[in-house]
């Protein structure tokens, strides 16, 4: 569980508060990141009540050994979504490269044995999973911008 902490939780948010938030990139704190944390938890919970997924060490407390992941790197990722989306000006391009990245991450979980996949569950699919919640992260950052709360 320590390395799920560290790995999950410690290390992307000491990444995001050295690199983004020194950025002026504050308000993605605080609007992007809660909303991500919340779309990450209840997409796990889903892909553990269906048996889709385990998250090591905690097999049998599902919830429990993903939640430095879903409070950390996951938010963090999709703040640096909306950093590359304005920085870059090509979303989709973003979005897809996101999308490969975190899969990318997600599959050396795999291989060391950290996380494991069930029923029938694969990379491709965990691809999919990750592309439908940047492409809502992307929507509601537009809605932002609709609102005049993020430029």
């Amino acid at each position: 569980m320590i390395l799920n902490i560290f790995l999950g939780f410690i290390g992307p948010w000491i990444i995001f508060i050295k690199h983004l938030y020194k950025k002026e990139e504050k308000l993605l704190l605080f609007l992007v990141a809660p909303v991500f944390s919340v779309l990450a938890y209840t997409i796990n919970t889903f892909g553990f009540y269906f048996d889709f997924w385990e998250v090591i060490p905690f097999p049998d407390q599902k919830n429990l050994a993903s939640l430095p992941f879903d409070l950390g790197i996951y938010p963090v990722l999709a703040s640096y979504l909306i950093f590359f989306i304005k920085k870059i000006k090509k979303p989709y391009f973003v979005v897809f490269l996101m999308t490969f990245f975190t899969t990318f991450l997600e599959l050396i979980f795999v291989y060391f044995g950290r996380v494991i996949y069930g029923n029938n569950w694969s990379i491709y699919l965990t691809f999919i999973s990750y592309l439908f919640p940047y492409l809502f992260v992307y929507g509601y950052y537009k809605y932002l911008i609709k609102l005049n709360i993020l430029k």
